[in-house]
């Protein structure tokens, strides 16, 4: 049998690899863009810290899904996805969004999203593969069947597609002056 965290560990090195090579040159100005109006992205609150609009993603999301900004999908990506799952399933499970310190720049995101990835990358090469395969528990509830391989390839899944988004929305920024002239074409 094969170390299935250690196999994963390598398929999250390759997509994160990949992933932070795109955010290379990250400005403020990018990391904030709302293409379209009504843009869900993080806004400073009342009390100075930074928020994501509608609770970071963490629940349903509202039918149709806004679009969001770099911010928005980094804040979820890093905090909910990486961060909040490594530390459920490998830490204390104490985390909330009100927990987490959300960046408030282009360059302390990189930061956080490093460190979020670090956080989970370690807590599941060092699992077992006997863990790999056990249940999640009573805990997850309607996921309580679900393995712990299971619960990485989600993160996994979660990681791809907002990489995906976040190096679209930087093309996207790149070209933004030349797309608003093809529009009236």
């Amino acid at each position: 049998m094969a170390d299935v965290g250690g196999s994963l560990g390598t398929a999250f090195d390759y997509v994160w690899d990949r992933f932070t090579a795109r955010l290379a040159g990250l400005t403020d100005a990018e990391y904030f863009w709302e293409p379209v109006p009504g843009c869900w992205s993080l806004r400073q609150a009342a009390d100075g810290r930074w928020l994501p609009d509608g609770g970071g993603g963490g629940g349903p999301a509202p039918d149709p899904a806004p679009v969001t900004t770099i911010a928005w999908r980094i804040a979820h990506v890093g905090g909910l996805a990486l961060a909040g799952f490594a530390d459920r399933l490998f830490g204390p499970g104490t985390l909330t969004v009100a927990g987490i310190e959300f960046p408030a720049t282009s360059q302390a995101a990189l930061g956080f999203l490093d460190e979020s990835f670090q956080r989970w990358r370690t807590g599941l090469v060092g699992q077992s593969d006997a863990e790999m395969w056990s249940a999640l528990g009573p805990g997850w509830g309607i996921y309580a069947e679900s393995t712990v391989t299971d619960l990485a390839l989600h993160v996994l899944d979660e990681l791809v597609h907002h990489a995906a988004e976040i190096s679209l929305l930087r093309d996207l920024y790149r070209q933004r002056s030349e797309l608003g002239s093809s529009r009236s074409r």
